[in-house]
């Protein structure tokens, strides 16, 4: 159980380092994140208000950015240095609260600013 749940820390840690370099890279380039914001399929032309959908979404990633890093660093720190289970677990909660809220926040803003197929 200890070796998956290091293995899990170690995936946490690297998507939110993930997801900070893909919001530079949007911020960058432009571009809308396929996979962090749009889903397989749905091409970011259909976007009907680009500026107007960009400046709600970017800081959403963001947000999702920093509190992924933050678990993954503490989920990481409680397995492979200091054991601090309760801090972890309080972090555990938080990054999924961001998580799911995240999803459903991201999925209304979709709707509202992409055509239909």
């Amino acid at each position: 159980m200890d070796n998956y749940n290091q293995f899990l820390s170690v995936l946490v840690l690297a998507a939110g380092v993930y997801i900070v370099y893909e919001y530079v890279k949007m911020l960058k380039t432009g571009h809308i994140s396929e996979i962090l914001l749009l889903g397989k399929g749905t091409p970011e032309s259909r976007c009907k208000d680009r500026e107007a959908y960009t400046k709600r979404a970017y800081p959403a990633v963001l947000v999702l950015a920093i509190v992924t890093m933050a678990y993954g660093i503490i989920d990481f720190l409680n397995f492979f240095v200091v054991s601090m289970a309760m801090v972890d677990l309080v972090f555990l909660v938080i990054f999924l609260i961001v998580l799911f809220g995240y999803m459903i926040y991201t999925s209304k803003l979709k709707k509202k600013y992409f055509r239909p197929y």
